[in-house]
């Protein structure tokens, strides 16, 4: 009966270390806006209003999730997926209610690691598969007034839940 009992204390104590060291938490996502010099971007800077308008940005924009590893043990091979999606309203009409389209961006950004208890910002790049996109919208007559992130977490063997983050960023005209 003991070694039974030994055997289930084992188990229990496995189980609870994988769940301790799989404690990854996306907290917050913010957007960033960056002016191209050269080919390449100088400095990004935080934006909570898009100020470009139609015909196309003439910045580039990125968002920077904050992932946070609250477990004891070092995580790797951490997979992100995200998606992008626009309220689109007609170019020409300023009052407009906007209609929520389908995804057309779906990328995956892979972190190497995070170590025990610390904070990674991880840039989520949306060009050129936002550039192409606004340009075909602005050829149609249509512009979004907001862009909305979806980032999930890619579940892992064990895990019993799944984590998504989500945020709108307005774009003015």
């Amino acid at each position: 009966m003991t070694h039974r009992r030994a055997i289930l204390l084992a188990a229990a104590f496995m189980a609870a270390a994988v769940r301790a060291s799989a404690e990854l938490v996306l907290e917050s996502v913010h957007w960033q806006v960056g002016r191209a010099r050269a080919g390449r971007v100088a400095s990004w800077a935080d934006v909570k209003i898009l100020e470009d308008g139609p015909p196309k940005l003439e910045s580039r924009l990125r968002a920077r999730l904050v992932l946070k590893n609250r477990g004891p043990q070092t995580s790797e091979g951490i997979l992100l997926r995200y998606s992008l999606t626009s309220r689109l309203t007609p170019a020409g009409e300023a009052a407009a209610e906007g209609v929520w389209a389908i995804p057309f961006l779906i990328e995956e950004r892979r972190v190497p690691k995070v170590g025990p208890n610390k904070v990674v910002e991880v840039p989520l790049e949306t060009s050129p598969g936002l550039e192409l996109y606004l340009r075909r919208l602005s050829r149609s007559g249509w512009w979004p007034d907001r862009l909305r992130l979806q980032v999930m977490l890619e579940p892992r063997p064990g895990e019993r839940t799944i984590q998504i983050l989500e945020d709108a960023l307005e774009v003015k005209r």
